[in-house]
């Protein structure tokens, strides 16, 4: 008997999605946990899988279409079964599960219609526009691509790697910056420098982004303090022992860790600056989830670590890897970027000096990270070279006073520029 497909609960704060693109189409013979759809939500993209066996029966919902959480988007049946037969009660619709299958990036500003690639193991197979783009752009022969997507998709990893292996590796993504910064590759659109102008329409995803922006500047008189940080100590000790880490724990060193656990110390101390507030009330939270920005071809992120104060800088590191594997191949989930309690956004892995980041709501501080440069400074009265950083900390002045705000700031720097008061 066929069963109604129903757009999944997807997050604690997530009431609905875009069909952003069907990996299926009417007739195909699906498969259970086989990814059918990909939804598009304020957060993240969310790859829906079957739940049974069967025939897509029907697609009651097209790409474009905006659908709430609960909506019937498809029915799955036996083959020779009737779209329009009776469909077995549905329960409640459970979370949309993660697919070991890298959901496909957003779509381009301007989208051709769905174009399939030949496969002799599986037939044709849907692309992604980003991925569609990608092979335009380099001029690619998509029979010479192996796809490793599910049912033989070809991913924008593939492409990558297809680049990379004709090119010795010179297209190969970017690692991360020693910052920790989660580098993505940089905005891809195509402009004809032929007009005089162009104009293309904003993609759901910018229209989010735009309009979390505003509210965020709407809600909270932001102020940003700045100070610099000696992180000469936190350099040392990296070029000391970064090898030896990586090779018996498997990570890469970076200095975001340690600006993770700093701020978690000075965040105890500093409780109002982990809170969050309303019209007639202050929540202070006792529990620590550190969101760090991550900039996407699809736009601006915040994947979260939880609990990041009963971790460890080795187990954060671990962490950071995760989530950005994650984010660049558009595989986050609602879970790994909700409940955030305070924000570090690095614009350093791009040289900036300084920025005024814009605080990601309902938080009230956001810290930013820039490059760490050698710097002539004085010490004991002796001009010397450290590698220096500056910070700012952007605030919600409706809470946090200035003072506040630059003793919080202080006491994280101290906690750096001392890396063994981390470990204490």
């Amino acid at each position: 008997m066929a069963y109604v497909m129903k757009v999944p609960v997807m997050g604690e704060s997530v009431v609905e999605g875009t069909i952003n693109q069907w990996f299926v189409k009417v007739g195909d013979t699906i498969k259970k946990d086989q990814p059918l759809v990909e939804l598009l939500t304020d957060k993240v993209n969310v790859s829906v899988p079957a739940e049974a066996d069967g025939v897509l029966l029907e697609i009651k919902a097209k790409v474009g279409d905006v659908v709430p959480v609960g909506r019937e988007i498809a029915v799955i049946g036996a083959p020779g079964e009737k779209a329009g037969s009776t469909p077995a009660p549905t329960a409640a619709p459970a979370p949309a599960k993660a697919s070991s299958t890298p959901v496909a990036a957003k779509a381009a500003p301007v989208a051709p219609a769905p174009v399939s690639a030949p496969s002799a193991a599986t037939g044709p197979i849907k692309l992604s526009p980003v991925v569609r783009r990608l092979i335009k752009e380099h001029g690619i022969d998509v029979s010479l691509l192996r796809g490793t997507g599910g049912g033989g998709r070809v991913t924008q990893k593939d492409v990558e790697d297809f680049l990379a292996s004709k090119s010795g590796g010179a297209t190969a993504p970017a690692a991360a910056s020693t910052t920790g910064h989660i580098p993505a590759a940089a905005p891809q659109q195509v402009y004809d420098t032929s007009k005089r102008i162009e104009e293309f329409p904003l993609t759901r995803v910018r229209k989010l982004i735009a309009d979390h922006m505003v509210k965020s500047k709407q809600t909270s008189p932001h102020v940003t303090t700045f100070d610099e940080c000696d992180f000469t100590r936190i350099v040392e000790f990296r070029a000391k022992h970064a090898d030896r880490i990586e090779k018996e724990k498997g990570v890469r060193v970076t200095f975001m860790p340690f600006i993770v656990v700093a701020a978690v110390k000075a965040l105890k101390e500093f409780p109002l600056m982990n809170a969050s507030m309303t019209n007639d009330k202050v929540i202070v939270k006792h529990y620590y989830n550190i969101g760090i920005a991550v900039a996407r071809e699809s736009g601006l992120i915040v994947p979260v670590i939880k609990a990041a104060d009963q971790k460890g800088i080795v187990q954060i590191m671990k962490d950071l890897k995760e989530l950005g594997d994650k984010a660049r191949s558009e595989r986050l989930m609602p879970a790994d970027i909700e409940d955030g309690t305070f924000s570090l956004t690095n614009a350093g892995g791009y040289g900036a000096l300084n920025s005024t980041p814009i605080i990601s709501q309902p938080q009230v501080a956001i810290l930013g990270i820039h490059a760490i440069q050698k710097r002539p400074v004085v010490r004991d009265n002796q001009i010397v070279i450290r590698d220096m950083m500056n910070m700012g900390l952007s605030f919600d002045h409706r809470l946090i006073d200035g003072h506040y705000a630059v003793q919080f700031l202080r006491t994280l720097i101290g906690y750096i520029e001392e890396p063994e008061l981390l470990l204490m």
